[in-house]
């Protein structure tokens, strides 16, 4: 099909962007199941929830052109999001698999900027201004979205996948030991822990600290007895009556 109008290219690509984040939202539903990371897992799952905002607001759009909204398939997101299944698929660490998803979503994340600056500035510069604010506001989650992801990636995930780096069962000398990866492994699984289940995790540090306090108190006291001299330890009253005179 020949396009020769601009006005129709951009509806053709408003489209294409509505078909980007169909498919968005069964493929970030996807991540969100892979990851480890529960932060991660939050942030794909609130995104997952904006995706299928972002994708009412474009059928609303397509909408008021009179446009099918299922007329055409973004190919290029079918791509990315392909090569972001067989990541998943092929990385068997949790956290080397975690710091993949992000790497995917990120590449999601800057392929929709780039479409909805594009089309936000088409609509201003055909005079359609409700178009360009509903599209730039939906760029500007598209922004927020990428930004906690490498907030992410920059703090916690990346640093984890780098303690997987050794080959399994190798040891060279300036590495870690065998028995480091394994602690590292259990602190990463109670880091885990604490960060689902933060409330919990405060009450039952808080007993523990209780308990600590208690059986400190106990020793010392329990010391302090042992340190007083016997003749301190019973004493004898001599009555008034019995005592010498002089």
């Amino acid at each position: 099909m020949n396009v020769d109008d601009f006005r129709k290219m951009y509806v053709i690509e408003l489209q294409e962007l509505r078909s980007v984040e169909t498919q968005l939202v069964d493929a970030l539903a996807s991540m969100a199941r892979l990851v480890e990371h529960p932060q991660l897992r939050h942030v794909l799952e609130t995104h997952l929830d904006e995706t299928k905002s972002q994708r009412d607001r474009l059928d609303r759009l397509l909408q008021g052109h009179g446009a099918d909204k299922r007329e055409y398939e973004d190919g290029s997101i079918r791509a990315i999001i392909r090569e972001a299944e067989r990541w998943a698929n092929m990385v068997s660490d949790r956290d080397c698999r975690d710091a993949g998803i992000i790497a995917s979503a990120q590449r999601i994340e800057h392929y929709e900027i780039a479409v909805y600056g594009t089309l936000a500035t088409w609509a201003r510069q055909l005079g359609l201004h409700d178009d360009e604010r509903v599209l730039h506001d939906i760029l500007e989650e598209e922004k927020q979205a990428d930004e906690k992801l490498s907030r992410l990636a920059e703090g916690d995930v990346n640093r984890e996948a780098a303690e997987h780096t050794q080959p399994s069962g190798s040891y060279v000398r300036g590495s870690a030991p065998p028995s480091t990866h394994y602690l590292n492994e259990a602190n990463r699984v109670v880091r885990h822990q604490v960060e689902d289940n933060a409330i919990l995790s405060l009450a039952v540090a808080t007993a523990a600290g209780y308990l600590l306090a208690y059986l400190v108190h106990r020793t010392t006291r329990s010391r302090e007895r042992d340190n007083i001299p016997d003749y301190a330890r019973t004493r004898h009253y001599i009555p008034k009556r019995e005592w010498p005179r002089r």
